[in-house]
């Protein structure tokens, strides 16, 4: 089956998958922000000069609409492999986003597009742990950290990744899994923000990639889009171009 159907068929799977009529709920063990809530205003991650930046300062004044796309960015080792990008359903994804952000061009959309590292892992070429269990002024990892936004950078700017700027959440914080890494220490502060964008149905390792409409106000407007995995058997396709194209047309019309 091509991608384009594969695609389609998914189209009915998310009406039920992101939009069902029940009303969304977060889950003791997996909180979550849902439709209503308002981001905790202390969210931040950093730029590309690893600078911390709040969500809500990086809001543009007067959007009529907000994406906030989490990504999985650059690949250490090997490259050529998934086009240099370390989650390989980040990729195939690439092209529902930049239809998105083709579509929104000139709207009042504004689109802030976070890359996050392959922290619970060593295949992709960094030592594990390195993001996670070293303090942010330790050599490794602001080795680590400046490696992987070299890579990034040089993948948005050749335009694999299609939007024109890219925030790095290095500490993985945003969709912070409690499950799959004992924090030390070294770590840092965790903030009780942490995790609430990791929807609580996505049982994914990493949740990468997902997509939230917000408004200027940083209010959640709808329950995420989440969980295509286009390499598994059969593919699972959550979302689609359509589905997106949809949402995006509702955020706007709120105004």
């Amino acid at each position: 089956m091509q991608r384009r159907d594969v695609i389609k068929a998914g189209g009915a799977a998310v009406v039920l998958a992101a939009c069902g009529g029940v009303a969304a709920r977060a889950t003791p063990d997996q909180p979550c922000y849902v439709p209503g809530d308002v981001v905790d205003g202390d969210t931040f991650f950093l730029d590309a000069g690893l600078k911390p930046v709040k969500l809500l300062d990086a809001i543009k004044r007067g959007s009529k609409s907000v994406v906030l796309t989490i990504i999985g960015g650059a690949y250490l080792a090997a490259p050529d492999r998934h086009g240099g990008i370390w989650c390989e359903d980040t990729l195939y994804d690439f092209g529902n986003l930049k239809a998105v952000v083709n579509l929104g061009s000139g709207k009042g959309v504004q689109f802030i597009c976070l890359a996050c590292p392959p922290v619970y892992s060593d295949k992709y070429g960094w030592a594990k742990g390195v993001f996670l269990d070293g303090p942010d002024d330790s050599r490794k990892y602001l080795e680590a950290a400046g490696q992987f936004v070299e890579r990034t950078e040089a993948l948005r700017k050749d335009g694999t990744i299609p939007v024109d700027t890219v925030y790095y959440d290095i500490r993985f914080r945003l969709l912070w899994n409690a499950k799959e890494h004992t924090v030390g220490p070294s770590y840092g502060t965790v903030y009780p923000w942490q995790g609430k964008f990791k929807w609580h149905k996505d049982s994914q390792r990493y949740g990468t990639p997902c997509i939230w409409f917000l408004d200027e106000r940083g209010k959640v407007l709808r329950e995420p889009f989440y969980g295509n995995n286009y390499a598994s058997v059969p593919p699972r396709i959550l979302y689609t171009y359509w589905e997106l194209e949809s949402a995006l047309q509702e955020s706007l019309a709120r105004q």
